[in-house]
């Protein structure tokens, strides 16, 4: 099945995009990095999250070469605590939601992000200056289950 974010960050008025983001319910199955390095090797998109109830992985493009080797993952976090509710529910569709809210919430207040030390600090070296600078949108339609 092809790969399809379901949050980009885009430039204003542009295609441009800044950041991909696919959440994932449950932990996240094996190979769901190799394709998101893939896709942000192919649109040259600089930052990429896998957000999951439990963990934020960040994953930055260095742009060094010719393939999605360039595409390096910065690290694993520790989500939000309250994300770990989503574990009990069913509807991946309303943890999209809460992923998209939170990183607009972010963009308006950088300093409103409740996660832990080391969260603050990847994400105040990566995310938060591409979210000031871009628009949030769901990357497609969202079917409620």
């Amino acid at each position: 099945m092809p790969f399809k974010p379901d949050i980009l960050v885009t430039e204003p008025d542009s295609s441009s995009v800044l950041l991909i983001v696919e959440t994932k319910l449950y932990e996240v199955p094996s190979g769901s990095d190799s394709q998101l390095k893939r896709y942000m090797w192919e649109m040259s998109c600089p930052l990429g999250i896998i957000a999951s109830p439990r963990h934020l992985w960040i994953y930055r493009n260095r742009f060094t070469g010719y393939s999605d080797d360039s595409v390096e993952q910065i690290g694993q976090f520790a989500a939000p605590a309250k994300w770990i509710e989503f574990e009990k529910r069913s509807s991946a569709t309303e943890f999209e939601i809460e992923v998209q809210r939170w990183l607009e919430l972010l963009q308006i207040n950088p300093e409103s992000a409740k996660v832990s030390p080391d969260t603050r600090i990847a994400l105040s070296e990566s995310v938060f200056p591409t979210l000031i600078a871009g628009q949030i949108q769901a990357a497609g339609p969202r079917l409620r289950t």
